[in-house]
């Protein structure tokens, strides 16, 4: 098995490469390249990358490296923000099931100031903010990023 800075670094390269749109397709391609990883290592690899699922523009979604090519976190898992709204200085994001937690990493990816901490569930995400007008402003942010 490779290293594990070896291995993230092949999941970035095939993700960019390739349209992958499942673990099963990530898991036989990485086998294919000899780095055999069990499903649970390879999700918890992908949470750390901040990979999280886009359009693929065909209908369907493809993984997604955030962080590739020193983009912005939150660029490329950003049309998986389907809505942001704020109540006081906590804000909810609501993403497509199973997304959450790839775009709480690129929030906490991003270390905004104006954000203490992010919990993330299937498809709700909290963003916890210092006070309200940090919660604007960071409610402001996502909302174009996410073109909302």
């Amino acid at each position: 098995m490779a290293k594990r800075s070896q291995r993230q670094e092949l999941i970035l390269t095939v993700i960019s490469d390739r349209s992958i749109c499942t673990q099963e397709e990530l898991l036989k391609e990485l086998a294919r390249r000899r780095v055999v990883v069990t499903q649970s290592t390879l999700s918890r690899e992908l949470k750390a990358l901040g990979v999280g699922k886009g359009p693929d523009g065909r209908g369907g979604y493809r993984y997604l490296a955030g962080t590739s090519a020193g983009e912005e976190p939150l660029t490329a898992v950003a049309a998986l923000m389907q809505t942001v709204t704020r109540a006081q200085n906590l804000l909810v994001l609501k993403t497509p099931p199973g997304n959450a937690s790839g775009v709480a990493e690129g929030i906490d990816q991003s270390e905004w100031p104006e954000v203490l901490g992010t919990i993330a569930g299937d498809n709700t995400i909290l963003v916890i903010c210092g006070d309200e007008r940090k919660a604007d402003r960071v409610e402001k942010k996502l909302k174009k990023i996410a073109r909302l």
